[in-house]
């Protein structure tokens, strides 16, 4: 009795300890209620960004081209424009009017496609209307407020010349030429403060539209144009909600008939527009 005495209390102990092990092990102790607490807000709730209630402006770097156009990094871009023509060998000058709609692939190539027209009565029996379709591509390359650009031409010109006595509503000798034409165009432009913008550009055609029919005396036209731009979107924060970039245009061109004669190989135009992206 002695000895089942002294050996049962301690293999009790043993087990006792051998089952708290288990149990420390099998069950990890629950964490307390502020340790929970903290836990949940850690794991459970996730990062939450701060919300910026501010407008949100779409951040598109633009820069002013020749002709109503503009650079962008990718997008559409239109331009239409109009004013006064004149050729030195007429009397009378003729209105003009001219646009294009391009489309940015990257911010190194673009397509488009763009016209012209040029109409009125040169002198008080005769009236012409000139019209130019084109498509064309280019190659850009573009600084922090500067840009530049080279491509080429494809197209096709009309020309219909009407004479008669101005009294007399009947057409005494309609001319109608239509005839492919090819130019080499080049420009660029550059952003000289937040507001305003200088261009620069230069189209080298060749066009067999004559008004005698084909010929080479008018095939060969170089045109030079300078102009200065309004950044609209810098005065206001209404429109930079709809369009990435919108500009007004002021032009001059002038160009040379390099293989005609006389007074009628000088022309001049002054044309005023507005250029946009989309």
């Amino acid at each position: 009795m002695t000895l089942r005495a002294t050996l049962i209390p301690g293999y009790g102990r043993a087990c006792s300890f051998l089952f708290s092990i288990f149990l420390l092990f099998a069950f990890p102790s629950a964490p307390s209620a502020r340790g929970a607490a903290a836990g949940k807000d850690t794991v459970q709730e996730p990062h939450r960004i701060p919300e910026d209630t501010g407008p949100v402006f779409r951040e598109v770097r633009s820069v002013p081209y020749p002709n109503g156009a503009l650079y962008m990094n990718r997008g559409i871009s239109g331009a239409f424009m109009g004013g006064k023509h004149r050729n030195f060998g007429e009397s009378q000058s003729l209105y003009q009017w001219q646009g294009e709609l391009g489309y940015f692939y990257t911010p190194y190539f673009s397509g488009g496609a763009g016209f012209k027209i040029t109409a009125g009565e040169p002198s008080d029996s005769a009236q012409k209307i000139f019209n130019r379709y084109f498509l064309n591509m280019r190659l850009h390359h573009a600084w922090s407020d500067a840009a530049m650009y080279v491509g080429a031409q494809l197209g096709m010109g009309n020309l219909n010349i009407l004479t008669g006595s101005p009294k007399d509503t009947q057409i005494k000798t309609p001319i109608k030429n239509t005839k492919p034409t090819l130019g080499l165009d080049l420009g660029g432009g550059w952003k000289c403060t937040r507001y305003l913008g200088l261009t620069l550009g230069s189209n080298l055609e060749y066009s067999l539209v004559d008004e005698e029919g084909v010929g080479t005396t008018n095939a060969l036209n170089l045109h030079i144009n300078p102009g200065v731009s309004l950044d609209i979107l810098a005065f206001t924060d209404t429109l930079r909600e709809l369009v990435p970039a919108m500009y007004v245009y002021v032009e001059y061109q002038r160009g040379l008939l390099i293989f005609e004669k006389g007074d009628n190989k000088q022309d001049q135009a002054t044309v005023l527009g507005v250029g946009l992206a989309f």
